[in-house]
């Protein structure tokens, strides 16, 4: 199987996402990265696990300390937005407090709802924080050959 293409990731979008997670443990931070010219313009967003865990246990079993969601109408408002200033959507970044970076069947259900990205050309980075701090960082790209995301090298610009 032929290797994804390493995903360039600039030192300060690291550092803001990096920052973002460790202020969000231990609950899972989340966010996007949008393309404007070479930059990464990193956008947070809330994740409102909690409050839809603690509205519908029953359809939402986890907490935010395992899950991320979006809101849809905040996430469809900062989509366009940037769609708008013709800054395509490049990163969906999350966290994984006390757990490894690894794409989870959860992210991968999420990310590829119908078998295919929800999302093509969008890279998912996921940031591992043990104990508020960030110690590891993957990233995963679709693989049309695979047929699902796979771990892609980082490489700092």
């Amino acid at each position: 199987m032929a290797e994804p293409s390493p995903f360039k990731l600039s030192l300060a979008a690291r550092a803001q996402m990096t920052a973002l997670a460790e202020s969000g443990y231990p609950r899972e931070a989340c966010g996007f990265g949008f393309a404007r010219g070479s930059e990464l313009v990193v956008v947070p967003m809330e994740n409102i696990q909690d409050r839809l865990h603690r509205e519908d246990p029953k359809t939402y079993t986890r907490d935010a300390r395992t899950a991320y969601f979006f809101d849809p109408t905040e996430m469809q408002r900062v989509l366009d937005r940037h769609e708008k200033a013709r800054e395509p959507l490049r990163v969906i970044y999350h966290s994984h407090p006390d757990h490894d970076s690894y794409f989870s069947e959860t992210d991968s259900a999420a990310a590829a709802p119908f078998g295919e990205p929800a999302y093509p050309g969008v890279v998912h980075l996921v940031f591992s924080v043990r104990k508020g701090q960030v110690v590891d960082l993957k990233a995963f790209d679709w693989s049309d050959e695979a047929g699902k995301f796979v771990e892609a090298p980082i490489v700092a610009q």
